[in-house]
């Protein structure tokens, strides 16, 4: 195999963030690409075809593989395809396309993020910014829509019958509740939470056919308004127990327990439960899901049970880089990227699961149709420990004061008024009256818009010694964003304006986004070194390549967004991208480097 002669992609990207934030990226898609953006693929001559022009034309797709490793950064797919030349990643990114400045939306959580690889679009379109976020215009769970309106949506294990087992379905007691276009009061499904439709929906429309895997059953969301976007929808909860998880798709969950050692690959024991505490627990999880979209591949459903056709989209995403990043024990061991052992092992264990994807299409003769593309729904950050500032009782080298305190000065109610309701799963009850969602970022949504009400919230959290005791008054470089503490006009231009009469933003939109200093963690948690959702270069800078036995390598190094994978994949199979929604509203463009 050719030596990889590597741009330091990562230094690349810092280099580009660096410096004033004036004129910040909006989230839109405006970057125009040219040939320089293109660097030219390695072993061609200077003055070849490949050389001169970006773009080369695809055979026919008939089936796409989506994978989203969740937490994967640029840096860490750069290391590893150069440290490994041999691997699975090396050898699909030779016949593929690398990005080498591709960004998730902010907020880098989960939701958004995978909205924006099937949808083409933001939370200001797509109308969800968090997986924990909050509406203006639902109802509390049990409510019948009786009462005032606003509520917190916790789209995660919480809304399932019993999230301690592996598979459990939604609850519709649990759901908050919606007055339909007839007045009458039913559950808002996570797939009812989206505003915009998803590429699962248009090519299911198109006569295809579905599948998609991932961590829990909220991830109903990608079914789009429809409900009915994807056939096969496999969602193995992540947070249940590991003793409950028995032998799934051939994998022993339940024996994963006993390989957690507490002391190298896990918390301590006596804080071990779920498949996120461990990584050699989480990586049998991701296993499951493999095994699922191996099932696909063979014409099964996943969980191979029965026959099914080959899907035309296919796809997960993997949990253990992210629980490698995350765990005190894993991480990073320096500033420039290094993973730690525990981390190493976690992305080789991903690259050997692509291995047997890709193996499996090959035996099955799919391999020179199928048009792959990896990346990530979200970073982590900080990488670099040294930066780590949290609450009290957390890992950090600083301690940081929680912004609830400041904006609760203002309007007591954020967070502090609850509903009746009592969630069986965890005894929690979901906030009513403003709500603050807090990781590596800060967005809070106030119930009450009153002039006097917002301005006295953000009085409080740009007050100068405020600001320094949340850790929130020096700008990352590299966000969307020209301040810390952001908010009216120019937080509106973004994320839309929670006091005007669009529907979507008077419902979701923040009226606060709070991005704290670069490695501050709103936790005190033990159980963590990192976190996503927020808007630096860590949580937002992610890997990106797409794959196709009929392309040559190149490195695209123009900025990009992740919200661009949808059109592509749409351009691929020959459907019209503006069959999307939410790429029409938001003018997405299809990747640079890719003629189809």
């Amino acid at each position: 195999m050719r030596a990889r002669n590597y741009v330091p992609l990562f230094m690349l990207s810092l280099l580009n963030a660096c410096g004033s934030n004036e004129g910040a990226r909006s989230s839109s898609d405006d970057t125009a690409t040219s040939s320089q953006d293109v660097v030219k693929s390695r072993g061609n001559d200077e003055g070849s075809a490949d050389a001169r022009d970006g773009d080369e034309r695809l055979p026919r797709v008939r089936h796409v593989l989506l994978v989203s490793v969740d937490g994967l950064h640029e840096v860490d797919a750069a290391r590893w395809i150069a440290k490994h030349p041999d691997s699975t990643l090396a050898k699909l990114a030779d016949t593929g396309v690398e990005y080498a400045d591709a960004h998730t939306p902010t907020p880098s959580d989960s939701f958004p993020g995978l909205l924006a690889l099937v949808t083409g679009g933001t939370p200001k379109t797509t109308g969800v910014y968090y997986d924990d976020s909050y509406d203006r215009t639902l109802f509390a769970p049990g409510s019948n829509c009786q009462g005032n309106p606003g509520v917190e949506c916790t789209n995660f294990e919480i809304l399932e019958q019993d999230f301690t087992q592996l598979f459990s379905p939604i609850n519709p007691a649990n759901l908050p509740m919606q007055k339909d276009a007839r007045d009458n009061c039913r559950p808002a499904y996570p797939h009812d939470f989206i505003k915009v439709n998803t590429l699962f929906e248009v090519i299911r429309k198109s006569g295809g056919y579905t599948a998609w895997s991932d961590k829990h059953p909220a991830y109903d969301l990608v079914n789009g308004p429809s409900g009915k976007g994807v056939d096969d929808l496999y969602t193995p909860e992540i947070n249940s127990l590991i003793v409950n998880g028995g032998v799934v798709n051939g994998v022993d969950l339940t024996g994963s327990l006993a390989l957690c050692d507490g002391v190298t690959n896990s918390l301590p024991l006596k804080k071990v439960s779920d498949y996120t505490n461990c990584e050699p627990a989480v990586m049998a999880y991701d296993d499951v899901k493999v095994q699922a979209v191996i099932n696909e591949i063979d014409g099964k459903t996943s969980d191979g049970s029965k026959r099914a056709p080959v899907p035309t989209i296919m796809g997960m995403n993997f949990q253990q880089v992210s629980v490698g990043q995350k765990l005190p024990v894993g991480g990073y061991v320096d500033a420039d990227g290094t993973p730690s052992a525990l981390l190493e092992g976690a992305i080789a264990h991903v690259d050997a699961s692509l291995g047997r994807m890709v193996s499996e299409l090959k035996v099955r003769g799919l391999f020179g149709s199928t048009f792959i593309v990896i990346s990530a729904k979200h970073g982590q950050s900080p990488i670099d420990r040294a930066k780590l500032a949290m609450e009290a009782g957390g890992g950090g080298n600083a301690t940081v004061t929680d912004p609830l305190g400041f904006i609760n000065a203002a309007d007591p109610n954020v967070s502090a008024v609850f509903a009746s309701f009592v969630n069986p799963n965890d005894g929690s009850s979901p906030a009513v009256a403003g709500f603050l969602m807090a990781d590596d970022v800060g967005l809070v949504w106030l119930q009450d818009q009153s002039k006097s009400n917002v301005n006295n919230v953000i009085a409080q959290l740009t007050n100068p010694a405020n600001e320094a005791a949340m850790f929130a008054n020096v700008l990352p470089p590299g966000t969307i964003f020209n301040a810390n503490v952001n908010f009216g006009a120019a937080l509106a231009e973004i994320y839309g304006d929670p006091t005007s009469s669009d529907p979507v933003a008077a419902a979701r939109a923040p009226n606060v986004f709070i991005q704290p200093n670069w490695g501050v963690i709103y936790s005190g948690s033990t159980k963590k070194i990192s976190e996503h959702g927020g808007g630096t270069v860590d949580d937002t800078n992610v890997a990106l390549l797409v794959s196709h036995p009929g392309l040559h390598h190149r490195t695209v190094t123009s900025h990009v967004w992740t919200k661009q994978v949808a059109p592509t994949i749409l351009r691929a199979l020959d459907i019209d991208p503006e069959e999307l929604q939410a790429v029409v509203k938001e003018h997405t463009r299809s990747l640079p480097g890719l003629k189809m």
